[in-house]
Parts: structure tokens; sequence; C-alpha cells
């Protein structure tokens, strides 16, 4: 993931990468006032919404798993 991010494994951001990257919003997280994400360091977060993250990435909101019974 370093050689395609730039940024280690534990703390990859959903933004500043090299190059684009394809990125997936689960839509779980529409579901939380506030969504935390990586900062581009394994100790390191920012807090964001689900809206913002999406504009932020360009993501593509998506259904990682099924919901739950």
């Amino acid at each position: 993931m370093r050689q395609h991010a730039g940024q280690v494994i534990g703390g990859v951001a959903p933004v500043g990468h090299p190059t684009p990257l394809r990125t997936y919003v689960d839509v779980w997280l529409a579901r939380h006032d506030t969504v935390w994400a990586a900062g581009g360091h394994p100790h390191t977060v920012f807090p964001s919404s689900y809206d913002e993250l999406l504009r932020l990435t360009g993501g593509t909101p998506v259904q990682v798993a099924p919901e739950p019974a």
C-alpha cells in the first residue's frame, strides 16, 4: 500500500495520495455524526462526516456487509 498511497499501513489517510486511488466508503458510516479517519500516520486521525468524506475522496458509497438481523 505504501507505494500507492505514500503512507504506512495503519495510518493511510483517505486523501493526499501521490496518485488518485479508487475509494469506497461504507454506507454504514452515514449513521454517525463524526467519522474518524486516519491522518497519514498510525498515530494520527482527523474528524470528518460521511458526506465530507465522500466529497473529499470522490468516493463511491458501498454497502460492505449485510444489514444486521
